[in-house]
């Protein structure tokens, strides 16, 4: 590739970052995320745009003349870019109903920038190799990451009659008999009211309708009044 012309020889390093975007980007289109096909192609050729700019603008035969010495920091720019995407990648990260969506393909978004900085550094190997692996892990480990057991962890928002601690404890012995781990229990009252609020932090790993099942039965026991899943 040495012997094609300069221009030519960079052009070829962006048509790379084209194919290497538009691999990962289709992938992330075809599960409808809001950072598809073109995002991606832009993210990873524009980081490869400005990979090359920093390292060659000041490479480009005749552009100086005489001995003379340049001082530059090819870096520098790509540090930039680094930072640059993780902005972008902060807004396709939404919170809804308690969760968060989008971290994956705000990864993908920074991932795919380095596959770019890596295009745009003249390396063809290695985004070639990067490119294949964030394609594996977006679709096969995808599979297998959902049938890997995991812990939740919810709140249970329970208010009881009463300034006691004897409804508590008849609680805690439901939950351990019911196989659920107890991680933390704070609790407020209300002397004037005689009024008792748990929040119950559990974890475990199990289906919503269970717990539901769970709080149900809690509402049947003695001074309970009110339950609430968080």
């Amino acid at each position: 590739m040495s012997d094609y012309p300069y221009e030519i020889h960079l052009v070829l390093r962006l048509l790379l970052a084209v194919v290497c975007g538009a691999l990962i980007g289709y992938e992330r289109e075809r599960h409808g995320r809001s950072a598809g096909l073109r995002t991606n192609i832009l993210v990873c050729v524009g980081a490869a745009l400005m990979m090359v700019v920093s390292k060659y603008f000041y490479f480009k035969p005749g552009e100086f003349t005489g001995n003379i010495t340049t001082a530059v920091d090819p870096a520098r720019i790509a540090a930039q870019i680094v930072t640059g995407i993780g902005f972008l990648g902060a807004g396709v990260i939404i919170k809804e109903r308690g969760g968060i969506r989008g971290l994956t393909t705000a990864a993908t978004l920074w991932y795919n920038a380095g596959v770019g900085m890596a295009c745009g550094a003249g390396m063809i190997i290695l985004p070639a190799v990067c490119t294949v692996i964030g394609l594996v892990s977006l679709t096969i480990l995808k599979n297998i990451e959902y049938r890997i057991p995991r812990d939740s962890y919810k709140n249970l928002h329970v208010e009881c009659a009463g300034l006691g601690d004897q409804t508590l404890l008849t609680i805690k012995g439901y939950l351990k008999e019911k196989n659920i781990h107890i991680v933390d229990i704070n609790f407020s009252q209300d002397i004037k009211e005689a009024v008792t609020v748990y929040e119950i932090v559990i974890k475990g790993n199990w289906h919503r309708d269970e717990l539901l099942t769970h709080l149900a039965h809690l509402s049947n026991f003695e001074s309970v009044t009110h339950t609430r899943l968080n």
